[in-house]
């Protein structure tokens, strides 16, 4: 298991959907010159090669052979299915529903969860997802919980889906978060969970900027502990 010795540290973002993880972590890889690694966009790919396949996500053995056959890659900001970049097909409610059920399942998960290992190994960069302080990288030397109140976060949720051209009402987007809340939170494996050791960041009310300024404080006081 990899320690960090050097200021080039892994940074983990974990929170709840809406809580603000995606636009924070890449503003604050930006600032840092850091690589970031969505585990989240991940997960929605590979959900998207199996709804794209026409593969059941109950049939075990198919969707085994599935995974076995698909590669999941960064490309930059970019997300890569077996070389395409699927990106901007990732963020449906389609495809959000059934990562929610993929990653339920032991076999994405021992597909996925080394993968994302490896793209951290090297350091200097901000993993962002819900399991990355706890389970993909618990050594992490700096780790962050955002949240936020169910009505903020349905209320982006519901702007990102407008701006995708996703006409759905606010109402049914705040039941599909607490969906999502309850599925997360519930699943045996990798749940959604604070890790003891993380800074818990509010943004309900903080603008981005506000957010990552506290992050990057955080994460200055790690990198002089660490040089000291």
């Amino acid at each position: 298991m990899r320690t960090e010795t050097t200021t080039e540290l892994v940074i983990t973002i974990d929170g709840p959907a809406g809580a603000g993880k995606s636009v924070t972590a890449r503003e604050l890889a930006r600032r840092l010159g850091y690589r970031l690694v969505d585990t989240g966009g991940l997960y929605r790919a590979l959900a998207w090669a199996v709804d794209h396949a026409g593969v059941d996500a109950t049939d075990e053995r198919a969707l085994a052979a599935l995974l076995d056959r698909t590669r999941v890659e960064l490309g930059g900001d970019r997300v890569l299915v077996d070389g395409r970049d699927v990106t901007a097909l990732i963020r449906t409610p389609r495809v959000t529903r059934l990562t929610a059920q993929l990653t339920t399942l032991a076999v994405v998960r021992a597909k996925m969860t080394p993968l994302q290992r490896a793209l951290a190994a090297p350091g200097g960069v901000v993993l962002e997802g819900r399991d990355t302080g706890t389970v993909v990288w618990p050594e992490a030397a700096v780790k962050f919980f955002l949240v936020a109140d169910l009505e903020t976060r349905a209320r982006r949720r519901h702007g990102d889906l407008l701006a995708q051209g996703v006409d759905m009402e606010l109402g049914a987007v705040s039941e599909d978060v607490a969906r999502r809340d309850r599925l997360d939170s519930e699943r045996a494996i990798a749940p959604l969970r604070q890790p003891a050791d993380a800074v818990v960041v509010d943004t309900s009310r903080l603008g981005i900027a506000d957010v990552v300024e506290q992050m990057l404080t955080v994460v200055e006081r790690a990198r002089c502990c660490m040089d000291s």
